[in-house]
């Protein structure tokens, strides 16, 4: 009878493993959101975003949680004011960022004409606006990140706490895939604004299971007596945090945090781009092989956490982790290695030392750290893992757009000038006033942008047959001369054999023919952009060197601190489920 009084929620299955679906589920919608311009790379370029300014979005993730101190500050907050109202505190965050990068890349705030200089780079006020609104959300989303690390130590402790972690970050990776795999199918469709809208809605979902997850959570904290028998000794000071740093081991999990994190996550940020120029992969599913990285992780990493929960060996399994990911790089890195079947049973490799290091990662960290501890502990962890997150996505940027300097000018010298030429060519024709099936006047206006798309279309096509050509000198002035006049040429033969003389309404016949027409006239734009040996495809064989000293530094880092934990007796290699 005294057992079954003692007894809480988290004694039971079926609560804790509820609590952690519920956190997890916050995870994925913030995870869906940070990956969810990762493979619009190409798309984005057609609107004049180079490599620089993608870096420069996509490394604002940590750029006030390494600068302005904001994990730390969570981190406080998180010891302080409790799980609670972090959770809705964080979520919150999420979904502020995200609405201001939503506005940004609708238009509704900055400009795609008025240029500023951060970081002695020239970007756009639309480029500033969107890192602006992911800076917020990084703040966010890393917040919910340290919340649920503690709140699962919490609902776990004791008890299969690897597996659950590794259950967590699989979940939450999934997140990751959905974008990734799916993503620039739906901006084609659509558009890009419209994409990020959809994973908002994730965010607001999330909101919503935070609040649930507080009135479960206090049940928890009333069984325990939370405030009741907690002394003056449990309290967080800020001394503490003077602990914490002074803790080697604590430093050697931090650093290889960082290595590890900055070794696979900007992969999902140019990842679906080196599958576009490397591999040939079509633009629309590029970002299906790098979506296997996280789907891998979330059947694999409760298993790697399962493992460490009942036979240990956590140091070995992250010096395991980093090994691959050395092999996983240096491939990448190989000029010579471009066929897709490669890649693909290469990312299943980096999908593999995902999950490892995580599983054994994260619930390290306990052994290390004291529980009153371990909310300000996450946050310097994740603080220092931010500036992987911030510094590497825009190096990355950087060096690709230094090394290859003329790409997205020439996309855009190619679709501005088939555009053109495209437009002008169907000024006279009789599509020109009539009636779309949606009811639409098609005018020059609709015309041009029909044109710009498929210049567009133009360009992948050529860099999905071409990859990793030799930049050639080549004649812009003679190039635009040939396909203004080659590509007029080509519709105004093929509109003269088309039967819609006397049109009102394009009806199902005409449309096909306009479709016919389209199809035409990017075939021909493809056969003079590949005559001209023109590059329209990034090189990264110089770029992708800063992944492989990462991978080289993180597997120092895990040798030391598998001979600390020898050193200090932290437990890292004994299992965490106490028989």
């Amino acid at each position: 009878m005294t057992e079954i009084i003692k007894q809480t929620l988290r004694d039971s299955k079926s609560a804790r493993w509820s609590a952690l679906i519920i956190l997890s589920f916050t995870m994925f919608a913030g995870y869906m959101f940070t990956e969810v311009i990762s493979p619009l790379k190409p798309i984005l370029e057609r609107s004049g975003i180079n490599s620089s300014d993608f870096g420069f979005i996509t490394s604002a993730y940590g750029l006030f949680n390494v600068f302005l101190f904001m994990l730390i500050i969570v981190g406080i907050l998180l010891d302080k004011f409790g799980i609670r109202f972090s959770t809705i505190a964080s979520v919150l965050v999420m979904i502020a960022g995200g609405i201001i990068k939503y506005a940004a890349f609708k238009g509704l705030i900055g400009s795609t004409e008025v240029t500023m200089s951060i970081l002695k780079l020239e970007i756009t006020t639309q480029v500033f606006w969107a890192g602006f609104g992911f800076a917020l959300f990084g703040v966010g989303v890393e917040y919910a990140g340290i919340t649920v690390s503690k709140s699962v130590a919490k609902w776990f402790k004791g008890k299969e706490m690897a597996l659950a972690m590794g259950m967590q970050v699989a979940i939450a990776r999934l997140g990751s895939f959905a974008p990734l795999a799916f993503g620039a199918k739906i901006a084609y469709k659509y558009d890009v604004p419209t994409t990020i809208l959809i994973v908002i809605i994730f965010l607001i979902l999330g909101l919503m299971g935070f609040i649930y997850y507080n009135t479960i959570d206090r049940k928890l904290d009333k069984q325990l007596d939370v405030g009741k028998i907690k002394s003056k000794e449990d309290d967080f000071k800020i001394s503490d945090l003077g602990l914490i740093i002074k803790n080697r081991g604590f430093w050697l999990i931090a650093i290889l945090c960082v290595l590890f994190y900055s070794a696979v996550f900007p992969f999902y940020k140019y990842g679906p781009d080196l599958m576009v120029n490397k591999f040939g992969v079509s633009v629309k599913w590029a970002g299906l092989l790098p979506s296997l990285v996280p789907f891998g992780t979330m059947l694999l990493t409760p298993f790697f956490g399962s493992i460490y929960d009942k036979k240990g060996k956590g140091a070995t399994i992250m010096i395991i982790g980093a090994v691959l990911l050395i092999v996983v790089h240096a491939i990448f890195y190989l000029p010579f290695v471009d066929s897709v079947v490669v890649a693909f049973f290469n990312v299943l490799l980096l999908g593999i030392a995902f999950s490892l290091v995580p599983s054994a990662m994260w619930p390290s960290v306990p052994k290390i750290i004291p529980e009153k501890q371990l909310g300000s502990a996450f946050a310097l962890i994740f603080w220092v893992q931010n500036f992987g997150l911030w510094g590497i996505p825009l190096l990355v940027g950087i060096v690709l757009n230094s090394t290859n300097p003329t790409i997205v000018p020439d996309k855009t010298l190619v679709i501005d000038t088939y555009a053109e030429a495209y437009t002008t060519a169907l000024e006279d024709s009789p599509f020109i006033g009539v009636t779309d099936a949606k009811g639409n006047v098609i005018d020059l206006a609709a015309i041009k942008i029909l044109a710009k798309s498929s210049g567009g279309d133009l360009v992948d096509k050529v860099i999905a047959e071409s990859p990793q050509e030799e930049v050639i000198e080549y004649d812009k002035e003679a190039l635009k001369q040939k396909i203004s006049t080659e590509i007029e040429l080509v519709v105004n033969e093929y509109v003269s054999t088309m039967d819609v003389t006397d049109i009102s309404e394009i009806d199902e016949k005409d449309l096909a023919a306009l479709n016919k027409l389209e199809e035409v006239a990017i075939s021909k734009g493809m056969e003079i952009v590949k005559e001209s040996k023109i590059k329209l495809n990034y090189n990264y064989q110089k770029t992708w060197t800063i992944f492989v000293a990462l991978t080289f530094l993180a597997l120092f880092i895990a040798f030391w601190l598998k001979a600390e934990d020898k050193r200090k007796g932290y437990g890292l290699e004994l299992p965490n489920i106490k028989k």
